[in-house]
């Protein structure tokens, strides 16, 4: 055999070998990178609907015009059930509309006594959803039962009446929602028994609810 020949044998070798050599290698090629799925975002809460609750509170102030002097300034408690209404526009405010109706206790007596043993209110409301947290403006009307007694004798007397406040409500479940809210009340003047004066009253009510939303 020529040596040109045998040269080309043994580079026809080196090279059969180096291909099969370099198949055997790993290669550095980097894998392609998995790709992740977008996280949605949480959908912000909705107030909109129908809500139902009960309340409570305190309430303090003062009878007026002459049940001032013949009845004194009550203070007591409330308890009450709730419901109303909110629609949500697509800004984030919120308006609606709620109701709510109560037993109280709130009395005074000086020479003469008398107790506010029944209230309700029914209002407009107006708020801006911050998500789960709802502050609002409230007012409407206000109307409550008096049992006055003066000089032994006694009536039951209903007063009309006037209701402005505020307060915050936060969503703690897509149901559930807890309320503090402040109500300023002014109810009219009517008659007292066994006198020529007039009672009415103003009072500070403040009180927490909880509301189920439909």
């Amino acid at each position: 055999m020529s040596m040109i020949a045998r040269l080309g044998l043994v580079a026809s070798t080196l090279l059969i070998v180096t291909t099969a050599f370099a198949a055997d290698i790993p290669s550095k090629k980097k894998a392609p990178m998995a790709t992740i799925a977008p996280i949605a975002a949480p959908r912000p809460f909705a107030w909109n609907g129908v809500y139902g609750g009960v309340n409570g509170g305190f309430g303090s102030g003062n009878f007026t015009k002459e049940g001032r002097d013949i009845f004194g300034s009550p203070t007591g408690g409330l308890l009450g059930v709730t419901g109303g209404y909110n629609y949500q526009m697509p800004n984030n405010w919120v308006v609606g509309i709620e109701g709510d109706i109560g037993i109280a206790n709130i009395k005074a007596s000086t020479t003469g006594s008398s107790e506010l043993r029944y209230m309700n209110t029914i209002r407009g409301r107006l708020g801006y959803a911050m998500d789960r947290s709802l502050p609002y403006v409230t007012a409407g009307y206000a109307g409550a039962t008096s049992h006055d007694d003066n000089l032994g004798i006694t009536a039951d007397t209903y007063h009309n009446g006037w209701t402005a406040g505020g307060g915050v409500e936060m969503a703690l479940t897509d149901s559930w929602s807890a309320k503090i809210e402040g109500l300023y009340v002014h109810l009219e003047e009517k008659g007292i028994p066994s006198s020529t004066g007039q009672s009415g009253a103003d009072l500070g009510i403040a009180r927490v609810g909880l509301n189920y939303r439909f």
